[in-house]
């Protein structure tokens, strides 16, 4: 997959603002690097099966005196409100969510910086994926791509597929404030001429036009199950999910990698501000940035590596969202503008298109 370069290294985002977050707190006497019990918050559902077994199991084996509770949350908005509710005692120590509730996070002093001695991983992470003043860098790299069953011929190449007339009814698109449509929506603005930065009126046009064939824009439980199932035939979601589910449904779900724009979803790893246990809470972040971590996730969900020693199987790789043999580039998106704008273009969608 060919990768635009995001200005200024990655998403530049602009975090040297934040007062009071250059410094961690004290550090609390009983707290060891390689020692004690740390509250990790990230995905509920397969994400947190997965990332168990394939990740926290072999830190603990690693580290045998870190005791690891994972707690699930629904989404990355309701992560960060738990973390907020909690901020003035906090109960976690990491938080896994995506970069653009991060970095909501980070300027509201939720999270604070690593460091960088303790975390000597963060070095090694793609460009891409670095964070600004030391914050949570990416954990995973994916991207949103097509999701459809056997009712769909042919295997759709494009985002076009989704406004075919015969599939009037049966399109699965998460609304906006999610990201899937989010993302569907600034990739339709960009190839209308669009500039996001600006207004997304042109995104907002092309998904009204869209709206007669999309069966609903809030799937229960999810998009994968509603077309693994023929309830819906195409859909939009996130590949590491879409490839996980494809095998475990024997191929009646199955994704499409686009031949065009798609947008790289990118979940950060981070340290919760007066965390009761940071520095075993950094040891268990350096450990899940290392190549051995990284490769291990991506063997097992096919998310693609942030750390850029790492190296999954040839076969792994080609199914992530670095898929080298695929021509679609990846739109530049400055997610902190996006969580911005999350208020204003959600209140666009309830108007322009979820009233109609």
């Amino acid at each position: 997959m060919k990768l635009k370069p995001l200005a200024g290294g990655l998403l530049a985002i602009a975090l040297a603002t934040v007062a009071g977050c250059s410094g961690s707190s004290s550090t609390p006497t009983n707290d060891a690097p390689d020692a004690g019990t740390i509250t990790v918050k990230g995905y509920s559902g397969i994400f947190e099966d997965v990332f168990k077994k394939s990740v926290i199991e072999p830190f603990q084996k690693k580290y045998p005196k870190i005791k690891v509770n994972f707690v699930g949350s629904a989404n990355s908005a309701e992560n960060l409100a738990s973390l907020r509710a909690a901020k003035n005692s906090p109960d976690t120590d990491v938080s896994i969510m995506d970069i653009s509730t991060s970095g909501t996070g980070n300027k509201s002093e939720v999270f604070q910086p690593l460091d960088p001695a303790k975390v000597p991983n963060m070095k090694d992470i793609d460009p891409r994926g670095k964070v600004e003043g030391n914050f949570g860098p990416a954990l995973t790299f994916d991207s949103l791509v097509l999701l459809y069953n056997d009712s769909v011929t042919p295997a759709p190449t494009t985002w076009d597929a989704l406004w075919d007339p015969k599939y009037k009814g049966k399109v699965v698109v998460p609304a906006q404030p999610d990201i899937q449509g989010a993302g569907l929506m600034l990739i339709e603005n960009a190839k209308a001429g669009g500039d996001y930065t600006k207004s997304v009126d042109q995104g907002i046009a092309r998904l009204k036009q869209l709206a007669p064939n999309v069966q609903t824009w809030s799937p229960q439980p999810d998009s994968y199950t509603l077309v693994q199932s023929g309830t819906a035939a195409l859909a939009v979601g996130w590949n590491a999910r879409g490839q996980y589910y494809a095998d475990e449904s024997k191929g009646k779900l199955k994704v499409a990698i686009v031949d065009e724009q798609t947008i790289f979803q990118i979940n950060t790893i981070n340290l919760v501000k007066d965390s009761p246990s940071p520095a075993a809470a950094q040891t268990f972040i350096n450990y899940t940035l290392s190549p051995e971590s990284q490769e291990a996730f991506t063997e097992a969900m096919f998310y693609a590596p942030t750390n850029t020693k790492a190296k999954p199987s040839a076969k792994a790789l080609k199914r992530t969202a670095l898929d080298p043999a695929k021509t679609a580039e990846i739109l530049q998106v400055d997610w902190t503008q996006v969580a911005a704008n999350r208020e204003k273009w959600t209140q666009l969608w309830r108007r322009e298109i979820l009233a109609n």
